[in-house]
């Protein structure tokens, strides 16, 4: 086999190299530490970084062929490296991104550069589907739908699955079972009842109280409604039932964070104009801790954190963006630990998986980056075997675009996370995909 540049690196680590560009190593003095065993009963919480996270600014290649590339295409938005620690792939951390140089050197983040698909679209809406539909042929319905088709119980148990965003993403829509959207510790109610204080047509008055099973089996005079009715009993009945599960008259019980997030007056690190940074993906994984630390028996979480599509004023938008997401990681992680639940320490559940629809391009323009194809994803946990799972694209091999090509299919990521943390049997997973696709080693 022959050893490139890039695998001996990986194999050896990277401080030779560190050493002889001047860059900082990644977190000193901090030692790995072995992963745990996965948890019994393990907890998915899915981070989606909205817009197209270009991640070559976040962690850029330090020296070689690559380095000289990067530099040559971005002359005023190649992040300098003293601006960088050093990882064991030979590429650098943008120091931005907040907290995650610490916990790379723990030994828990497991890193997949160049994770894509074959031809990749570069509109952000197709990209979205795509990787939420995360199948060989796409059907409609998303990864995550399909796994809580089978895994999820129906009855007495939808708070299973639920996202802290305020719509329902393609990702987590199934054919008989989909999530539910929570955005506050107050729950939620029934959708109908948010349209100006009515109730309007097809929903009948009597489907937002008990009978909800009646109403599916009962018949009407109005022909037209009565399909209407039947969906929007099985619709209504999911609601109430969340409700009645997410606490005391729909409310969870109160809880301070154990540490300061990025957003809260006591946080540190600031914006580039000393202004607090975004506490959209704070908030959102605050409540996620209140929702464990009150009892929920949820299994996967969907959050997000939006504006990645850096046409323009990246060098003032992407660091802050990159200090609030890895801010708010890093106090996420911290926070957990503080949380026990009746199946064992929060932090031990739980594996956050970060991933966005699409790289950035190579060249840099007019102040910002065009849409680009592949990514980077990367899974954070006490479970996870930190270290590099997909090879640093070349930079100087690009497609007719300009773009890199991608060298780890996206629904590896999908296979491995469904086969070995949410427990799914090999086969269960390859039907889910519509196809094999290879199981990546971090777990």
């Amino acid at each position: 086999m022959i050893i490139t540049r890039r695998r001996f690196l990986q194999g050896v680590g990277a401080t030779g190299v560190l050493a002889a560009v001047g860059c900082k190593p990644s977190a000193p003095g901090v030692q790995p530490v072995p992963p745990i065993a996965i948890p019994t009963k393990p907890i998915l919480v899915v981070v989606d970084i909205d817009g197209g996270n270009d991640w070559l600014n976040m962690m850029p290649p330090l020296s070689g062929n690559d380095r000289s590339v990067y530099q040559s295409k971005r002359p005023s938005l190649a992040v300098p490296i003293d601006h960088l620690s050093g990882l064991a792939n030979g590429a650098g951390l943008n120091a931005d991104f907040a907290g995650m140089a610490e916990l790379d050197a723990l030994g828990r983040v497991a890193w997949i550069p160049g994770i894509g698909m074959n031809n990749p679209n570069l509109s952000h809406f197709v990209s979205i589907d795509l990787w939420g539909q995360g199948a060989a042929q796409p059907t409609g319905t998303g990864w995550l739908g399909r796994f809580a088709d089978g895994a999820f119980d129906t009855r007495g148990d939808v708070l299973r699955g639920l996202t802290v965003t305020s719509d329902r993403p393609i990702m987590l829509r199934g054919t008989s079972r989909s999530f539910v959207s929570i955005t506050s510790a107050s729950g939620f109610v029934y959708p109908s009842w948010l349209r100006s204080g009515r109730i309007g047509s097809p929903y009948a008055p009597q489907l937002l109280e008990d009978g909800f099973a009646a109403a599916v089996t009962s018949t009407t005079t109005d022909a037209a409604s009565g399909p209407d009715y039947a969906v929007a009993a099985v619709s209504g009945k999911l609601f109430l039932d969340a409700q009645n599960g997410f606490g005391t008259n729909g409310n969870l019980p109160a809880r301070a964070p154990s540490v300061p997030y990025p957003g809260d007056a006591d946080y540190t690190l600031k914006r580039l104009d000393g202004g607090n940074l975004s506490s959209s993906l704070s908030n959102q994984f605050k409540l996620i801790a209140q929702m464990l630390a009150a009892g929920l028996p949820t299994e996967v979480f969907f959050t997000r954190l939006g504006g990645w599509d850096t046409h323009s004023n990246q060098a003032v938008d992407h660091p802050n963006l990159m200090r609030a997401l890895g801010g708010s990681i890093r106090a996420f992680y911290d926070d957990l630990a503080s949380v026990q639940t009746a199946d064992g320490n929060a932090q031990e559940r739980v594996m956050i998986l970060a991933w966005s629809e699409f790289g950035r391009r190579v060249a840099e323009n007019k102040g910002g980056t065009d849409h680009g194809t592949a990514g980077l994803s990367f899974c954070v946990g006490r479970a996870v075997r930190g270290g590099f799972y997909g090879d640093y694209p070349d930079l100087s091999t690009l497609d007719r675009n300009g773009n890199m090509k991608y060298t780890v299919d996206f629904r590896s990521l999908y296979a491995t996370v469904l086969e070995r943390w949410l427990g799914q049997d090999s086969a269960a997973t390859d039907t889910m995909l519509g196809a094999t696709y290879p199981r990546l080693g971090f777990l």
